[in-house]
């Protein structure tokens, strides 16, 4: 088949800017070293079996968002696939965090960070009929109840104020027990036992992981606060500073 000749910007648009596949794990961007002068591209068609079915596309192109892009490129002898191509290809979603520099296939996947960056903490997103369930464990807490919530920006690096406030887009008072209505990121508490670890299961009934939804919560933030919140004072329930936190990818 005859080779093209792909622009800068199909490469970059396909692999660079997002994530890639290598040797069947997943890398976020490029190392630093990677240029595209160093890659050696290859638009000849790429077979993709499922299993034992033939997924191939027809002429051995992606459609990158519009822009046709070469299924896979070579560098150093490694062959690097677009994570969002093969999720396409299984029916199987990609979500993608760029602070974190993580990949999401199939539901959301949060690590939870403490203030020194260590993770102490792990959370999954899940669509439903009845909204957003959220899977979440966490250690190295005190005992008690805190305050869980999605707030409304992702978190720079480990300071958790980046987060901003609760997510929030209908405007409506803080907590599940305030009579005119609560915050769509509103949560119970986490109960804490003795030994610093949680596991619970929480739901979200009026979010969504629909993009560009008013209401999802995609590339937004999970927050674990350091005391319990009281489900009606505002801004977040008395609940005090945030000790935990990580990123929704979207």
């Amino acid at each position: 088949m005859k080779k093209r000749k792909y622009e800068t910007k199909h490469m970059a648009g396909a692999f660079l800017a997002g994530a890639v596949l290598f040797s069947g794990f997943s890398l976020a961007a490029a190392s630093p070293d990677l240029t595209l002068d160093s890659l050696k591209q290859s638009a000849a068609k790429l077979s993709v079996y499922v299993n034992g079915e033939d997924k191939s596309s027809a002429n051995g192109e992606y459609d990158n968002a519009g822009t046709a892009a070469p299924e896979y490129i070579l560098h150093n002898d490694t062959t690097y696939v677009p994570v969002r191509m093969v999720s396409e290809i299984v029916n199987q979603p990609v979500y993608w965090d760029e602070e974190s520099h993580s990949i999401s296939l199939g539901v959301p996947a949060v690590p939870l960070f403490n203030a020194e960056g260590e993770e102490a903490g792990f959370a999954t997103l899940e669509q439903t009929d009845e909204g957003v369930i959220v899977n979440v464990t966490a250690t190295g807490l005190t005992p008690g109840k805190h305050g869980f919530h999605v707030h409304e920006n992702p978190v720079q690096g480990t300071d958790f104020e980046t987060a901003g406030g609760h997510f929030n887009p209908t405007d409506k008072h803080h907590g599940l027990e305030h009579q005119e209505g609560s915050h769509v990121g509103d949560m119970h508490n986490l109960e804490v036992g003795q030994d610093g670890t949680v596991e619970a299961e929480m739901l979200l009934p009026e979010a969504t992981l629909e993009k560009e939804e008013a209401h999802s919560v995609l590339g937004r933030s999970l927050i674990i606060h350091a005391g319990e919140d009281d489900h009606m004072t505002d801004p977040s329930g008395d609940s005090g500073g945030r000790v935990l936190g990580g990123n929704i990818p979207e």
